[in-house]
């Protein structure tokens, strides 16, 4: 009886010391929050790519104002992004799933990119904007989505924003784009 007793105890002292120990979270889902996050930036980073192809290619004052405006706001929504990163602790990456900015809407291909860098004048501006405008539709689908599935209040804020300012850029693409003289 006191061999039992004895084991007992230990048994007992056993799971004690267990209840301590740190558990192992499970692996977290990937939220539609921070898939969203994790897309939105290197989108936005691309944008601030086209806006960076601008000076220096002898582009119309209407697209140089776009490409400046493109690049003001960009860069102060990607700040704002990662600091709700930051703020909700997600990690870079969190929300991914495994996929690469090749499936992101409206992203420009190499192809694209390489051809911007060559014109210069009129032939710049038509196909940066078109490229430009592809790039905000595409922002504006994320955002969109988003709106649907997501659950963080800022984040939902942040895509109803997103959505008015992009498709007021569109627009002003659009009317720019009628003005470009040439071939």
């Amino acid at each position: 009886m006191r061999r039992l007793l004895i084991l007992l105890l230990f048994a007992v002292a056993a799971l004690a010391g267990c209840a301590d120990a740190p558990a192992t979270p499970p692996p977290a889902v990937p939220s539609p929050d921070a898939a969203y996050l994790d897309a939105m930036v290197p989108h936005h980073a691309q944008a601030l790519e086209l806006a960076a192809l601008v000076p220096g290619r002898d582009a119309s004052p209407a697209v140089a104002a776009l490409a400046t405006r493109i690049d003001r706001d960009q860069v102060e929504e990607i700040g704002q992004l990662e600091g709700l990163r930051r703020s909700r602790g997600w990690p870079a990456g969190a929300g991914m799933h495994g996929h690469g900015m090749d499936g992101m809407d409206g992203m420009a291909d190499p192809v694209t990119l390489e051809q911007l860098r060559a014109l210069r004048g009129p032939a710049f501006d038509r196909l940066w904007l078109a490229t430009m405008t592809r790039h905000h539709e595409g922002a504006i689908a994320m955002a969109r989505e988003h709106l649907a599935t997501g659950a963080d209040e800022t984040l939902r804020r942040f895509s109803q924003v997103l959505v008015a300012t992009q498709s007021a850029e569109i627009d002003a693409m659009r009317a720019a784009g009628t003005s470009i003289a040439g071939p």
